[in-house]
């Protein structure tokens, strides 16, 4: 936490009250900043202009651990009540409108990210915001309330080089001594907590949609090869959306950005999303993990989420479930019914077993999980649109964009904007999908068996048998050629697996299409001499998993030909895949006919590397993990693991804080560890302190 320096004229925090007052509406926020990568600090001034009404005595907003410098009031500099995490200023007398600026300085401890500028690797330099959950009062003074809503407009000076993107269209780009003046600006309000910003190097595809609003898609120059992939549909995805939606897309842009180690797939910041460079892919990762369905969940969310914002936690439902249940929707659109009809079989029964462990929860719940916001959430929304009707489920949904548009709602809103359009009441409808902390499993089969005859075939089929190993070979060959549809046939692999006899696996194996292909290997138990010219086949799949699940049955099996399995898949494209070149390098290793010694020492120094900083962090997990198996973890990486170990990405810091555990477990040897500690300052990685200090 950097020191807090206040101007001359700080006042005690007990000058005036914390709440704001519902007479006091800030219109208009004007952000000019300039990040500092280096320092990892921010220089900013914003400017707000707001109305005052009668009876407002004092105004706030919510600005973290900053250096605040002037603040000026109409003109004139005044007295601010500062506490490090409210700041306050005494309110004009008079009514009507007025201007609040504020000069600042901050070096964010979150929300605001700096990636590379301090390491060797050149060319990987990125600033990126997440404001969801972290709030954007740790890069500007602003509001922690989503119900506070202003139009921004984004002014930010970054050294050449460099692209930025913000909230809202581009309106110039200046340039001043070695800067670049970036001037994003917006017509309509937001929550603060969507704004964002991102710098970095960029390419782009632009685009326009039908309605003429113009599509920027962001990659980054190494990535041009596979833009194409990664922002396939992506016109076509808006142009479903703004057509099934009803209501046009709000804001004056659309950007989307992929961030080196964001921290969740996809943020929906207004007319910007964000989302991980994971999801830059080719043509073979395009079928392991594409990026249409967070593309469609993001873009909904401008709507819903961005346009009508919840007031609280509690009304989640009326983001991540609407969101949820539109991507679903497009991929609909994309790839036929079919598609969606196993989708949601899949997540019916996610949702059934978590209810089985007792961590099921309502959808009225601000602590629920993930899982019941997105998957019930969504699948809420398909009940409840069977339930009042096609064109009434239309005709609320755009009564409910338009009489909350750019401002708040809450679940009730939008279920009486609901029962005003369909005539129905929906009480029912709450009790059986909100309220409760189960999933009403019987409700959503019997919804899938309505869907179509297909799927009633299936769930008939389960129905009659109820153990998955006692499925008649004749009624399983007779299931398995009534229809070549790959969800369908997945689906008969995941829950009849223990019935497959050799002659299905064949067929299994011997499918063109990736869906059933990944279904039948990870059915597979012991590899049997009959599966061998299958798995050499699926060597060449359309699909790096595919492949990499095929190799290594293959080399385990094979010993005699491991050698030649490695020099096919040298040589056919895989190891354009990080994850694949991972395994590879680790069965190179150890194929003693392979490579000479001093190849084989490359080959570990080069897996060796993958933990560093500069990797993505699914690279560095893996490298960490395979490196584990094979005890061939070197100083270096375990430099990179404590030092992960505070890493802003919570998935991988927790994934590197237990890998720390078990090794400092094995080895409780305090003057081992104490020595890895000249290296890691105790302030900046209190974990690695705390356990050292157990030890």
């Amino acid at each position: 936490m950097m020191r807090i320096v206040l101007s001359c004229f700080f006042l005690s925090c007990s000058m005036y009250t914390h709440a704001q007052s519902a007479n006091v509406d800030f219109k208009k926020g004007t952000i000019q900043i300039f990040p500092d990568p280096q320092r990892g600090s921010i220089e900013g001034e914003v400017v707000y202009e707001f109305e005052k009404g009668r009876g407002a005595d004092s105004l706030w907003l919510d600005a973290v651990a900053m250096e605040v410098g002037a603040v000026v009031l109409n003109g004139r500099q005044v007295a601010v009540d500062y506490d490090g995490k409210r700041l306050g200023v005494k309110a004009p007398r008079q009514g009507g409108s007025h201007t609040l600026t504020i000069r600042y300085r901050t070096q964010p401890g979150q929300t605001v990210y700096f990636l590379g500028w301090n390491d060797a690797v050149e060319g990987n330099e990125q600033i990126w915001t997440q404001g969801q959950g972290k709030y954007s009062s740790h890069w500007v003074p602003s509001f922690d309330d989503m119900r506070e809503k202003v139009a921004f407009d984004l002014n930010i000076g970054f050294r050449k080089g460099f692209t930025v993107i913000a909230n809202g269209q581009l309106a110039s780009l200046g340039r001043a001594d070695s800067l670049n003046l970036w001037k994003y600006e917006m017509q309509k309000p937001m929550s603060s907590y969507l704004l964002a910003f991102a710098v970095g190097r960029f390419d782009s595809i632009a685009l326009q949609s039908a309605s003429r609003v113009p599509l920027l898609l962001y990659y980054p120059p190494e990535a041009r090869d596979k833009a194409p992939f990664t922002y396939a549909y992506s016109r076509e995805i808006f142009d479903y959306l703004e057509r099934e939606i009803g209501r046009p897309y709000p804001w004056e842009a659309y950007q989307q950005v992929p961030l080196r180690d964001f921290l969740y797939a996809g943020m929906e910041n207004t007319a910007a999303t964000f989302f991980d460079e994971g999801y830059l892919v080719d043509s073979l990762g395009y079928n392991d993990r594409n990026y249409i369905n967070v593309n469609a969940h993001e873009l909904a969310h401008q709507w819903f989420g961005n346009l009508v914002t919840e007031t609280d936690g509690g009304q989640h439902w009326l983001h991540e479930g609407i969101a949820t249940y539109y991507a679903y929707l497009t991929e609909e659109h994309l790839f036929g019914p079919s598609h969606l009809d196993w989708k949601l079989l899949q997540t019916a029964r996610i949702l059934e077993d978590l209810d089985q462990t007792g961590a099921g929860a309502a959808l009225l719940d601000p602590q629920a999980g993930s899982l019941i916001f997105y998957e019930k959430g969504a699948w809420a929304l398909f009940v409840l649109r069977r339930q009042v009707g096609e064109a009434a489920f239309r005709k609320a949904i755009a009564s409910f964009l338009d009489t909350y548009a750019y401002a708040n709602a809450t679940v009730a809103d939008f279920m009486r904007v609901l029962e005003a359009a369909s005539g129905i009441p929906l009480q029912d409808f709450q009790a059986r999908w909100l309220v409760p902390d189960t999933f009403p499993i019987a409700e959503a089969l019997a919804f899938l068996r309505n869907r179509s005859p297909l799927m009633a075939s299936f769930l008939d089929l389960r129905e009659q048998t109820r153990a998955p190993d006692s499925l008649a070979a004749e009624v399983l060959s007779q299931a398995w050629a009534d229809s070549e549809d790959p969800g369908y046939r997945a689906a008969l692999l995941r829950e009849y697996r223990p019935s497959f006899l050799e002659e299905h696996l064949k067929k299994a194996l011997e499918c063109s299409q990736v869906e059933v292909q990944k279904a039948a290997l990870a059915g597979l138990e012991q590899t049997q001499p009959w599966m061998i010219p299958h798995l050499e086949t699926l060597l060449d799949a359309p699909s790096y998993e595919v492949r990499e699940a095929a190799l290594f049955r293959l080399w385990t099996a094979l010993p005699d030909s491991r050698a030649g399995y490695l020099t096919r898949t040298e040589g056919n494209g895989s190891l354009s895949d990080l994850k694949f070149r991972q395994l590879w390098w680790v069965l190179a290793l150890f194929t003693d006919t392979y490579a000479t010694l001093q190849q084989r020492a490359a080959y570990l120094e080069e897996l060796q590397e993958t933990t560093a900083p500069s990797f993505p962090r699914e690279a560095r997990e893996n490298g960490f993990s395979l490196l584990r198996q094979i005890d061939a973890l070197a100083e270096q990486n375990i430099r990179d693991l404590i030092g992960a170990t505070e890493h802003h990405s919570w998935q991988f810091r927790n994934y590197t804080r237990r890998l720390l555990d078990s090794l400092m477990a094995e080895r409780p040897d305090r003057a081992y560890w104490e020595a890895w500690g000249r290296s890691f300052p105790e302030a900046s990685f209190p974990y690695f302190y705390t356990k050292l200090n157990a030890l």
